[in-house]
């Protein structure tokens, strides 16, 4: 049941951000739900669904947006991992935490695209990319993380959520 739960989440995730994010943008930024999940799950769940999330969330944006299948999968599956390993150790209930790590998340990932620019030969700056692109999004980001944390807090008091993965024997 958790399984089909979170893949209707990531679902209507792609749905949100292919139909309402588009016109909901400021100068071409728009927020990045993806990552909110991703925190909200490596804070509400932990290693591993937090970087499974972030996995097939990552891939299916690569499926609709990216120009190579894998980009996104392995940035989101690398954030929910590093953020997964704080599981237990903070206080998840505050929403403080959440946007912090959100806040950590999106530079993150801004910077690995930055990275990729820089190694596929295009002359971007950092301080124009960090001013025009990644402080946006995180400020725009940071105003959908309330609501979609308070949600998967909410989500996360059903029992059926609260089984761990495990994988091998």
């Amino acid at each position: 049941m958790k399984g089909w739960v979170i893949c209707g989440i990531l679902l209507g995730n792609v749905i949100l951000q292919s139909s309402l994010f588009p016109f909901i943008q400021i100068y071409g930024v728009q927020p990045d739900s993806l990552a909110v999940l991703v925190v909200s799950f490596a804070l509400l769940a932990g290693n591993p669904t937090s970087a499974v999330v972030g996995f097939f969330g990552g891939l299916l944006q690569d499926i609709l947006y990216g120009q190579g299948v894998g980009i996104y999968a392995l940035q989101y599956m690398l954030a929910g991992y590093i953020v997964g390993l704080v599981y237990g150790k903070v206080f998840a209930d505050k929403m403080l935490v959440c946007m912090f790590f959100v806040v950590l998340t999106v530079f993150f990932r801004e910077l690995l695209v930055f990275i990729q620019l820089f190694f596929t030969g295009l002359d971007v700056s950092l301080y124009k990319a960090l001013l025009t692109v990644i402080l946006p999004e995180i400020a725009y980001t940071l105003l959908i993380t309330p609501l979609t944390y308070f949600l998967m807090r909410r989500l996360y008091r059903y029992r059926f959520m609260n089984r761990r993965w495990h994988f091998g024997s």
